[in-house]
């Protein structure tokens, strides 16, 4: 009985641990970016409210080949947002000041830092790491992509990010079926 209230503790603390630096996460991102990234700040909150209902994760061979696709679609994504000016067009959207080219450099960078442990934390089975492998595959695949496109459909055509944003849709809906569980099963679990 021991070693299950022990365990109970540890999962509990990681929980709640995990929970503090999710919120953190999410309050950094709205501080430095404004409400343009409140989306990202959901599917954040919603990769870990899934996190919160699973306590089995798939081998890291199982996950990691696709996560690394993901991570790379997400660099070209990048690319093309930077040389298309995406970080002017897109806040305004939001009735916000476009970001600098700089600001919006930065904080991707940080995000990539943030994927490439995640990738380390899978290989080491930290379930932690989990959540921004959910997060990639929800918001920066499945989230970006759709909302790309639906920007260039209320555009009435090319809005910055259009041309990679089916490649990370795709990126991102592989990711999210090597978690094992099918789209219906996760959007019950948002």
């Amino acid at each position: 009985m021991t070693d299950s209230v022990t365990a109970t503790d540890r999962s509990q603390t990681e929980q709640m641990l995990t929970g503090l630096v999710v919120v953190g996460a999410g309050a950094l991102m709205l501080a430095t970016m404004g409400r343009a990234v409140t989306v990202l700040v959901m599917a954040v909150g919603a990769s870990y409210a899934i996190w919160l209902t699973r306590s089995d994760w798939p081998q890291s061979h199982r996950i990691l080949p696709v996560f690394l696709v993901a991570v790379f679609v997400q660099c070209a994504h990048l690319g093309e947002e930077i040389w298309s000016g995406f970080y002017r067009a897109f806040p305004p959207v939001f009735g916000v000041d476009p970001w600098s080219e700089r600001q919006f450099i930065v904080f991707n960078l940080v995000w990539l830092v943030v994927f490439f442990a995640a990738g380390l934390g899978v290989k080491l089975r930290w379930r932690p790491a989990y959540i921004a492998t959910l997060f990639l595959a929800i918001g920066g695949g499945i989230g970006n992509g759709l909302g790309h496109i639906a920007l260039a459909i209320h555009a009435y055509g090319y809005f910055p990010g259009l041309y990679t944003a089916p490649v990370a849709l795709a990126a991102g809906i592989a990711l999210l079926a090597r978690h094992r569980r099918t789209a219906a099963r996760v959007v019950a679990a948002i």
